[in-house]
């Protein structure tokens, strides 16, 4: 008889997949440690310095971006201050015009005044030298209406002493 080896036989009942999945992620990381090109040291240092780059990189575009901005703002506010200066000169230039304005505007008045003032004192002395003119010829016509009603009672008086003579 020949001897014969028995071969055990292993019955696997279906469950729900979570051993299935714990033992497939087991085997997954035995095979990535075991066909791993660097070792553990070398992949902590591997990150380490890929973390180091990117702080750095990170600090560099953050210093860059800060330039940037204060550049901005410098340019701004050199912009604002010329505006500004720009503006006062503007309103200096206005004042003195309307400055120039006011004093021209002040002597107008003085000589329309003077010219009206003087207008009005030849008037009220043609007025006057009218007024007194007139007196004048009434008096003359009174004077003469006198002198000829004194005429007329001299002839009336030698005509009333003719007839009675």
């Amino acid at each position: 008889m020949s001897e014969e080896k028995e071969v055990p036989i292993v019955v696997v009942r279906k469950s729900s997949g979570f051993g299935a999945f714990l033992l497939g992620a087991l085997c997954g990381a035995a095979a990535g440690v075991l066909f791993a090109p660097r070792s553990g040291e070398e992949t902590q240092r591997d990150l380490r310095e890929g973390a180091l780059k990117l702080r750095s990189d990170a600090e560099g575009k953050l210093s860059e971006l800060r330039d940037e901005l204060v550049e901005v703002y410098e340019r701004a506010r050199e912009d604002v201050s010329e505006r500004i200066d720009l503006a006062r000169e503007e309103v200096r230039h206005r004042r003195h015009q309307a400055g120039e304005a006011v004093r021209a505007g002040k002597t107008a008045a003085r000589g329309a005044r003077s010219d009206l003032e003087r207008r009005l004192a030849e008037s009220k002395r043609a007025y006057r030298e009218s007024l007194a003119g007139e007196d004048e010829g009434r008096r003359a016509k009174a004077g003469a209406a006198k002198s000829a009603e004194a005429e007329d009672a001299g002839a009336e008086e030698e005509a009333g002493a003719g007839s009675e003579a």
